[in-house]
């Protein structure tokens, strides 16, 4: 015996080293794959390591500097170069690659770049700047960190500053630049990305939604990033493949070629299949479920005029298990605008149409007679239909018939595109193209010497005239946009999230459905003793988001304003206004739940004349807080500093879905909502019209997903329902929207086939305390699906019932909460999630400036500080 176990104690020792060494190794792996995604270089090119791609920015060097004036510090001026020198002494030096200028003195930032890669992410470091009266041991000198961030399109300004407090040592700019994206392949690089709708209502045109990658989770631990006509933008934790336009990426793979997977090559044809919208992707990847296929991706886009930050879920597979399909609720997809008029990604209306109305323009060059017309038949001498036309020796050459659909261009750029016109040669006809260019204060062209008509502030200028297309720019009010931006990406670290709802990566901090077309934000006052002295009981203070505030209430500031202090008389009305600031900086994050607007350059400070009033906004997510409010915490140094909780900003989260009594329990607020009593349900059962007859879809059952999105005060729920008219398999993919509302009704698109989609949207407002939310006022809902819909509407349950049932639902959780201890200490963190006055300080240290560049896990309120 003693023999036996001499033989299988070696065999038992190397088979722990063997388990031993493979943990140790595969652990390596993982170590040694992102290894390789972090680096540095001296030199301007980088290689990366995923595809073999260089990045070169040797194409961003100025002849003199890059120069960029901040407007949250009045007087700071940076200049710098990239891959060389600025051309000018700093403080006397020379040889300087960043400069800042102050008042009047000037600091080195930076003597040289160290240009580094780090998962995906590129920026330069500027190295070996001066000394700063406010460093620390760790950094005593001045640094400055430029971000180069992957932008296909050419932006008149493609610098954003990061703001920073006044003492601040380390400055944070970020550049958008082509240079920093993977080449685009001739076969998918397009201009357009639209349709014809073959009810004959216009086009759709998808081409506004190509600003911006967006993740939506796979509910296994992994990601799809998501783009729209154009391949995703590179970026951190965002490296699909060349020219592909849906990608997964699995955070766990340790093999760097399957981190990321193309599930889709760029489609920039959109097409319209039985009634529905969508964009087919195709790939080059064999899918695993079937090597004989690739995997395929489809995006169904549907129609809902009150979205205002839309984006796309995953929504499940098709029969063949390689096809993946997702849907994309957005007002894009809606025709139901009025002509001359287009909806921006950020569901901004822009409306060109008084140019319709305008006189046709006439225009000269070259020896030739023009006559054009916006939207609109240019009339005589043109033909019936003709847009634009032109006169040369006695004759009339048509240059495109008239239409009213706006597009948008790669840059999201809106122009018009006249086509059909006299023949120009070979095959080609003659077409006229419009640019509309935003005229403003800074950039109105008068244009008198060019005959254009419009007024001052329009211009048309002929551009060229050649290869068969008349080009125009026109410059005019009506092509202005919102100033600013209301979104903002972040690096989030979810390695250790174990709720599968993602992975690290770059998500996006959205504050449009704050933006408020209608009415102006009254802020509650809440500020110490020591200031309440500060601020008469008769003043308001009122604001807007992202936006100048709307005419209302005989507001006597400035016009463009996007904070304004008044005092009101006992009649209610406003006297002695001042404006706090204007929207001209773009939204900015500390972490994933926290944000800061910032109005500048208001009206001169009552106690110092030589400084401006100003307003910050810091908005921090509470997810029971619904839309929210602004509140006055502290008056400094002539800025006035509001918080405002809210919950649009908060990440989704994953609800518990119990098979058994058909309930959705959100944990964090402490909420159920119940399918078989929930008003729209027949025992948690919902009818759809479907090939012309009743379709039954049980909501309840095994392997429901429900997250909230409090974006767009809505549930998701998503699961499959055995349906034998649904394709081979007779397996139908759901997804519900169970959205706040003050309405009760339903739509329901279907698409048949292979795939077998249904995406359904119910308004109730019997799920807003479920999410935490208010009932929505009368006018703040007013949209429904439309396009190959079909809709009903249901009685809501009276208010005495309402409030009898919500009286009971609560004195019973009270009790059951009383009895149970682990309950109770779930309610006190959810009292203690209200946040404490914010503090603002610089960035001041190497493991501060780190959390910006090499971020290791979500931030919190905590760390404000370190960020600005």
């Amino acid at each position: 015996m003693r023999q036996k176990i001499n033989n299988c104690g070696p065999t038992w020792l190397a088979h722990l080293l063997l388990v031993f060494l493979g943990l140790c190794c595969g652990a390596s792996f993982a170590a040694d794959a992102d290894d390789q995604l972090i680096f540095s270089t001296n030199e301007c090119k980088i290689k990366e390591p995923v595809y073999g791609s260089t990045f070169d920015y040797s194409g961003l060097r100025s002849d003199f500097a890059h120069v960029v004036e901040s407007l949250t510090n009045k007087g700071d001026t940076f200049e710098f170069n990239i891959c060389g020198n600025v051309t000018r002494p700093c403080n006397g030096e020379s040889n300087v690659a960043a400069c800042l200028k102050r008042n009047g003195k000037e600091y080195v930032l930076g003597r040289q770049h160290e240009l580094n890669y780090r998962k995906g992410k590129m920026y330069l470091n500027y190295l070996n700047g001066s000394k700063c009266e406010n460093g620390t041991a760790t950094n005593p000198n001045y640094q400055i960190h430029v971000q180069l961030s992957c932008d296909y399109t050419l932006d008149v300004n493609p610098f954003q500053i990061i703001p920073y407090a006044n003492d601040a040592c380390s400055f944070y700019i970020n550049f958008e630049t082509p240079l920093a994206c993977l080449p685009v392949l001739d076969a998918v690089r397009s201009n357009s990305c639209s349709v014809r709708d073959p009810n004959g209502k216009g086009t759709f045109d998808l081409m506004p939604l190509s600003d911006m990658n967006h993740l939506t989770s796979d509910r296994q631990g992994r990601f799809f990033v998501i783009n729209v006509c154009q391949p995703v933008l590179y970026g951190e934790n965002m490296m699909c493949p060349p020219g592909s336009s849906i990608c997964l990426y699995s955070p766990k793979a340790t093999n760097l070629s399957e981190r990321f997977v193309n599930f889709g090559t760029v489609q920039s044809k959109p097409v319209v299949e039985n009634g529905r919208l969508l964009l087919r992707h195709t790939s080059n990847t064999p899918c695993a479920a079937n090597k004989s296929l690739n995997y395929t991706s489809i995006v169904y886009f549907s129609c809902d005029q009150s979205v205002k930050n839309a984006h796309p879920t995953f929504s499940g597979f098709g029969l063949d298990s390689c096809t993946y399909l997702f849907n994309y609720v957005t007002p894009l997809a809606c025709n139901d605008l009025k002509p001359c008029t287009a909806v921006t990604y950020r569901n901004e209306i822009l409306d060109l149409s008084p140019l319709s109305k305008e006189e046709p323009h006439k225009l000269s060059k070259d020896g030739k007679s023009y006559t054009v017309a916006v939207c609109a038949s240019a009339g005589k001498p043109c033909l019936e239909k003709g847009g634009a036309c032109y006169e040369q020796n006695a004759e009339t050459i048509s240059l495109g018939n008239f239409n009213s659909h706006l597009r948008f261009n790669q840059s999201g750029s809106v122009y018009l595109l006249y086509e059909d016109g006299a023949n120009c040669r070979g095959t080609t006809r003659w077409s006229t193209k419009i640019e509309f260019v935003c005229a403003n204060n800074a950039t109105k062209d008068n244009g008198a010497s060019d005959g254009a008509g419009g007024g001052s502030n329009n211009a048309l200028k002929i551009i060229e005239d050649s290869n068969c297309q008349l080009l125009i720019q026109y410059q005019t009010s009506h092509a202005c946009r919102e100033q600013i931006k209301c979104t903002a990406s972040v690096y989030v670290d979810r390695t250790s999230d174990t709720d599968g709802m993602g992975s690290s990566g770059t998500e996006l901090v959205d504050l449009t459905p704050l933006i408020s077309a209608n009415e102006n934000y009254e802020a509650t006052i809440d500020l110490p003793p020591s200031m309440a002295s500060l601020v008469p009981k008769s003043t308001k203070f009122f604001l807007n988001v992202c936006r100048p505030l709307v005419p209302k209430y005989q507001l006597g500031c400035a016009g463009g304003s996007g904070a304004c202090m008044a005092k009101v008389t006992s009649s209610g009305a406003p006297e002695e206004e001042h404006s706090l600031g204007f929207p001209l900086i773009s939204l900015s994050v500390g972490n994933r739940t926290t944000a800061e607007l910032l109005y500048v350059k208001g009206d001169p400070c009552p106690q110092d004349n030589g400084t401006a009033l100003s307003t910050r906004i810091h908005f921090n997510c509470q997810m029971h807080a619904g839309r929210g409010n602004p509140v006055l915490r502290t008056i400094e140094e002539c800025a006035y500093l509001f918080q405002w909780d809210t919950s649009v900003i908060c990440p989704p989260h994953e609800c518990t879905f119990d098979e058994k009594t058909c309930d959705i329990v959100h944990d964090e607020l402490g909420q159920k909502f119940n399918f078989k009593n929930a008003p729209f349900t027949k025992a948690g059962k919902i009818e759809i019209d479907y090939n012309n007859t009743k379709l039954s879809v049980d909501i309840c059952g095994a392997h429901r997903k429900a997250i909230t999105d409090y974006s767009q005060d809505l549930v998701n729920i998503y699961f499959t329902h055995n349906s034998s008219d649904c394709g081979k398999a007779g397996m139908l993919n759901v997804q519900m929207r169970l959205i706040c509302s003050n309405k009760t009704e339903s739509s329901s698109t279907i698409s048949s086939g292979d795939e077998c989609n249904l995406l359904y949207v119910q308004r109730t407002p019997s799920i807003c305390q479920f999410l935490g939310l208010n009932l929505p006022n009368s006018g703040s809902d007013s949209s429904s699906s439309s396009t190959s819909t079909t809709t009903t509407t249901q009685t809501t349950p009276t208010g005495i019932l309402a409030g009898i049932l919500s009286v009971t639902f609560f004195v019973t959780c009270l009790g059951l909460f009383a009895f149970s201890p682990a309950r109770r200490q779930r309610v006190r963190r959810f009292f203690r999630r209200s946040s404490s006055a914010v503090r603002y300080s610089r960035v001041q240290s190497n493991e501060e400036a780190n959390l910006l560049l090499e971020p290791n896990g979500e931030f919190t309120e905590s760390d404000d500080d370190m960020l600005l």
